[in-house]
């Protein structure tokens, strides 16, 4: 039986500049863009964002506080309030609106765990030369088969999970909800979320949705946070938490099918097997929803970046664009795709068997 495949793209791809001079200046700001960085990570560090939330400083009196010297704090402090988030009034500096919405630890929206994981990339990315060079992971976190420890790089144990999936909430919440409005749900009743990671795709298709029922599938590590997550929200009448490989396990029956950031994490061979297998899984007129930072359908920079922390992380993980995903599902033998734009960091690909 021969299948024909229909593909309606949604999204006309931009790629995204930084800046727009024709000067070296744009170059300029790409090979110091590290510092803007590695300013807020030391901010945090210190617990200098705290300190500006609670009044105004001078730099003296706030260097007395963290235990530095003027000189350091001064630096410091000039960096934050060139990135808008320090304010300067006279001799004192506050927090800016921003730093007290996501750098204050008290702040529902504090993006402090995700910071804490990118420094940690910052440091592997040191070494990026030797995974250029080597094709090999600098800490193994994702193996061929898959994570090698539920979510934990070689030697971080448990907490190493719960960072990882703390440091995905701050991603995923600038994603979910625009991805709960993307996602084609009318009239579904089920869907299962493989690989749910930080659960919050779950939650924001079942806030979405309130008839909708969400079973949640992952490592059994990530389901105990995952639960805590869901309670929180206040939707575990509609989330069910399963622990499963996604790989190997079996899946209980669904028309729909959503598979958010999963595929980069693997290289082509397991990424085509998981999406036979939802394939084989599914019903006639199921859908298979594939959200990822797909590069051509995502509007930001971030997308493009993002194979350069899985060539860190994973043995074999790619960034996987709107291609590459048709090519597997066409494979595969699903009828009809469309792809379209979610958000500055993602795509969406609705394949219907």
């Amino acid at each position: 039986m021969t299948t024909t495949t229909a593909v309606t793209t949604t999204h006309e791809p931009a790629l995204p500049v930084v800046g727009s001079s024709e000067d070296s200046s744009r170059v300029h700001g790409i090979l110091t863009a590290y510092l803007q960085s590695k300013a807020v990570f030391t901010a945090l560090q210190l617990g200098l964002f705290e300190k500006l939330e609670q009044r105004r400083y001078g730099i003296g009196e706030l260097a007395g506080e963290l235990g530095l010297e003027h000189r350091p704090t001064r630096a410091l402090l000039v960096a934050l309030t060139g990135l808008d988030l320090v304010r300067r009034d006279g001799d004192t500096y506050g927090n800016s609106p921003e730093a007290s919405r996501y750098l204050v630890a008290a702040a529902p929206e504090y993006m402090g765990g995700f910071a804490q994981h990118q420094d940690s990339h910052f440091g592997h990315f040191d070494k990026l030369i030797e995974a250029v060079k080597e094709n090999a992971s600098l800490n193994q976190r994702v193996l061929k088969q898959g994570y090698r420890d539920q979510g934990a790089a070689a030697g971080e144990g448990r907490e190493g999970t719960a960072r990882l999936i703390q440091a995905m909430r701050v991603s995923s919440r600038l994603q979910a909800d625009k991805l709960a409005k993307a996602a084609p749900l009318k009239g579904t009743d089920h869907v299962i979320d493989l690989g749910c990671g930080s659960g919050d795709y779950s939650i924001a298709l079942a806030r979405h949705n309130p008839e909708l029922k969400v079973t949640s599938l992952d490592y059994p590590a990530v389901c105990d946070l995952v639960r805590a997550n869901v309670a929180e929200a206040g939707v575990g009448d509609q989330i069910t938490v399963q622990p499963a490989d996604i790989m190997n396990d079996p899946w209980p029956e669904t028309a729909t099918v959503l598979l958010s950031h999963v595929l980069d994490g693997y290289g082509p061979e397991r990424a085509s097997h998981l999406i036979k297998r939802i394939y084989e899984h599914l019903p006639e007129g199921g859908r298979l929803l594939v959200h990822a930072h797909m590069p051509s359908l995502a509007t930001g920079l971030f997308p493009y970046m993002f194979g350069l922390i899985l060539l860190v992380n994973t043995e074999e993980g790619e960034v996987r664009d709107d291609e590459d995903i048709l090519g597997w599902v066409r494979e595969a033998g699903f009828s009809s795709v469309e792809t379209s734009n979610v958000s500055l960091l993602s795509g969406l690909v609705v394949a219907t068997k």
